[in-house]
Order: C-alpha cells, then sequence, then structure tokens
C-alpha cells in the first residue's frame, strides 16, 4: 500500500501548478494541499485559490474470489474546493482523470450562491495498481 506522503506527491506532480496557497498569520504562503487526519487546515490560516485535501487514511474495501481468496481494494479520498469565484476546476478535473484514469466516485457540485465548487473523487491505491501494469504518469 502506497503511503500518505506518497499519495500526497503524485497529486502535487498531477495538479500542483493548478493549486492555490494557504496564506499564514505571518503574511508567508504554502501549497494548498492539505492531508486531513488528526489535523485540520488551522483556522486562523486563509485560503487563496484551489486547496486540495487528502484523507490521511485511505479507505479499504475487500472482495472474495471464487478461489476464497480475498482481494483488498484501497483508495484515497480527495476533496478539491474553489474559493475563487472566478475559478472552476474544469483544468484539475481534466488533469486528474488523465493522471488517474481509474478515478472511482467522482463527485462535481457547481458553483452556487451559497457554496464554492467543489470535486470529490477517490483514487485506486496506485502501488496495488501498478503491480497489474497499470503506469502513472
Amino acid at each position: 500500500m502506497a503511503s500518505v506522503t506518497q499519495v500526497r506527491s503524485l497529486i502535487n506532480l498531477a495538479i500542483g501548478s493548478e493549486l492555490g496557497s494557504y496564506i499564514l498569520p505571518d503574511g508567508s504562503t504554502i501549497p494548498a494541499l492539505w492531508v486531513r487526519g488528526s489535523q485540520q487546515v488551522p483556522k486562523d490560516w486563509t485560503i487563496d485559490g484551489i486547496e486540495c485535501v487528502i484523507d490521511e487514511v485511505p479507505e479499504i474495501r475487500n472482495a472474495p474470489t471464487v478461489s476464497q481468496a480475498t482481494i483488498f481494494y484501497i483508495k484515497w479520498p480527495i476533496s478539491i474546493t474553489s474559493y475563487d469565484v472566478d475559478t472552476t476546476l474544469n483544468t484539475v478535473r481534466e488533469l486528474l482523470f488523465r493522471w488517474f484514469p481509474d478515478i472511482e466516485d467522482p463527485t462535481h457540485v457547481s458553483q452556487t450562491d451559497i457554496s464554492y465548487e467543489t470535486l470529490k473523487v477517490s483514487i485506486p491505491d496506485y502501488s496495488i495498481k501498478s503491480e497489474l501494469g497499470i503506469n502513472y504518469g
């Protein structure tokens, strides 16, 4: 199974150039790519542009086979939000689907007058898929 650090690195390669920034209280900035686990994005940080959040722990599902073996399916939940009302997620969505052609459960919610545009996807664990001959990147 891939580590969350490896998944974060792949996501950064795929869409990092499209991401916005977290603006820290001292005025400095860092890329808006966060791993959500025991800590959320600090409340005193501001988000500018597009943010990507990766769940620290993947979802795991098992499936029995005819031979009574069990196959584990591991997928990484990813949430992307555009906090800039003038910027859509079209380019990010396209890049993600090119880098990860086997994305599962895509859910796109358009911007409304009360919510930001969001995209939620699940990316199958690439280390398992690579063993099957699928090449990412």
